[in-house]
């Protein structure tokens, strides 16, 4: 079930905090060319990973991409497992929510990459602080932190995936 805070919310952000928000997506952004992601993809997950869940309206608001590329897009995250995907009640509209679980199951990145995201949002957060009673900046920063909470639970994992496989090494 849909939680309803997820429905009762403006999704676009303004002045400086939307500032942050570009700023966000454009390390999303680049950690995807790094790594030869298709960009309209990384685009999409950046968005919903910031915001948590967006219907395709929202993400066409915010990305500017045709509502055809968003759905061939949205498409390819679900098959992937990183977004679910939830009817909003009486509509025939989709709500998709960021899975952060999803990531703890990313084989493809390592430990390196997850601290550099992870010092990334903390400078972030600590800028954003400064404009607290503006819109939306309260709830940008609970996004931030809820995604370094998810990246320091993997990085935590992965340490302990690491020591586990170090130690069965040196058993054989």
């Amino acid at each position: 079930m849909i939680d309803k805070k997820l429905l009762s919310r403006n999704h676009l952000f303004q002045g400086k905090i939307k500032e942050y928000e570009q700023i966000l997506i454009e390390f999303v952004l680049e950690s995807g060319r790094a790594k030869s992601v298709d960009p309209n993809l990384q685009l999409i997950l950046g968005y919903i990973g910031i915001h948590k869940s967006l219907t395709q309206k929202e993400l066409k608001d915010l990305t500017g991409l045709s509502a055809g590329t968003i759905s061939k897009k949205l498409g390819d995250i679900l098959t992937l497992g990183v977004i679910k995907k939830e009817k909003i009640p009486k509509t025939n509209q989709f709500l998709y929510i960021n899975a952060p679980e999803a990531y703890v199951d990313t084989a493809d990145a390592t430990l390196e990459e997850f601290i550099e995201i992870n010092e990334f949002l903390k400078k972030k957060i600590t800028e954003i602080e400064k404009f607290k009673d503006k819109k939306g900046a309260e709830f940008l920063s609970e996004r931030i932190k809820s995604l370094i909470k998810t990246f320091e639970t993997v990085q935590n994992i992965w340490s302990d995936l690491e020591f586990i496989f170090t130690q069965k090494k040196k058993e054989t």
